[in-house]
C-alpha cells in the first residue's frame, strides 16, 4: 500500500482516480486545489503526489516546488496533464516532478509508475528521515508510522527545535518556549519533559531516538522536522 495524494480540479476525473487507486489497494486523499492539498498533508504523510499541471490559482508546477521545498526528496511527484509540449515537460522537471503523465491516463502505466517509484523511495535513506509536525492537530507524523498525539508543551518544544538552526535548541530557549523564565525554572523539569517526549517517539533503524541530548547545550531533533500549519 502506498499513501497517495491526488490533486485534480475536475471533480469527475478526481473521483475516478481516487476510486481506482483505492480499489488497487492504496491509501488516497483527493484535493482540487492547493488549499485542499494542505488539508490532505495534515491528515497523513504522503509517499507520492499526483499533480494536475493546469490547476486554477496555483499551478501544479508551483505546488510541486512547494512540496520539494517542504519535504525534499522523501516523496515522489508525478505531474498529470492534457498537454504534451516539450516546454511543459521541462518546466515540470525543473519544478521538481519526478515523472510526467499525459491525459487520458493509462491506468496500467500509472500503477507501474507508482510501484517503481515506491520501490525507489523505500530504498532511499531520505525516505526514513521525513517527519511532520502537524500544528492544527497537535500531532507528530513519523514516516510510515501512525500519528503521535502531542500535549501543548510537547508541541511547543518540537516546534522550537524545528525552526532552530540545525534543529538544535539550547535549554533556555526551550524553557522560554514553555512560557517559563529560565532564571527561575528547574532545568531538571525540562529533562523530565524531554524524557517523557522521547519515550513517545519510535526509534530509528539503528535503534537510536530522533530526539537527542546535546551535552552542555540542549536538545536536537536529528531527522528533518517539517512544520505543517
Amino acid at each position: 500500500m502506498t499513501r497517495i495524494i491526488v490533486v485534480e480540479d475536475d471533480i469527475g476525473q478526481l473521483e475516478e482516480l481516487v476510486s481506482f487507486l483505492e480499489h488497487s489497494g492504496h491509501e488516497v486523499c483527493g484535493a482540487m486545489n492547493g488549499d485542499e492539498l494542505e488539508t490532505c498533508l495534515s491528515q497523513f504523510n504522503p509517499e507520492i503526489v499526483l499533480l494536475d499541471y493546469c490547476l486554477p490559482g496555483e499551478t501544479g508546477a508551483t505546488l510541486a516546488r512547494r512540496l520539494r521545498e517542504r519535504l525534499g526528496t522523501s516523496i515522489g511527484i508525478v505531474m498529470v496533464t492534457a498537454l504534451n509540449r516539450g516546454t511543459d515537460r521541462i518546466e515540470c522537471r525543473l519544478a521538481g516532478a519526478d515523472n510526467y503523465l499525459v491525459k487520458p491516463i493509462n491506468f496500467a502505466e500509472l500503477l507501474a509508475l507508482i510501484d517503481n517509484m515506491s520501490m525507489r523511495l523505500d530504498s532511499s535513506p531520505q525516505a526514513e528521515q521525513s517527519w511532520q509536525l502537524l500544528l492544527a492537530r497537535s500531532e507528530l507524523m513519523p514516516p510510515r508510522s501512525p500519528a503521535i498525539p502531542l500535549t501543548s508543551w510537547e508541541l511547543s518544544l518540537l516546534r522550537t527545535m524545528a525552526v532552530a538552526d540545525n534543529q538544535q535548541a539550547d535549554r533556555d530557549t526551550l524553557i522560554k518556549a514553555l512560557g517559563k523564565n529560565p532564571s527561575h525554572y528547574d532545568p531538571r523539569a525540562l529533562e523530565t519533559c524531554m524524557s517523557r517526549l522521547r519515550r513517545k517517539l519510535p526509534g530509528l533503524d539503528n535503534g537510536s531516538n530522533p530526539l537527542q541530548t546535546v551535552r552542555g547545550v540542549g536538545y536536537k531533533f536529528i531527522r528533518p522536522l517539517v512544520v505543517v500549519r
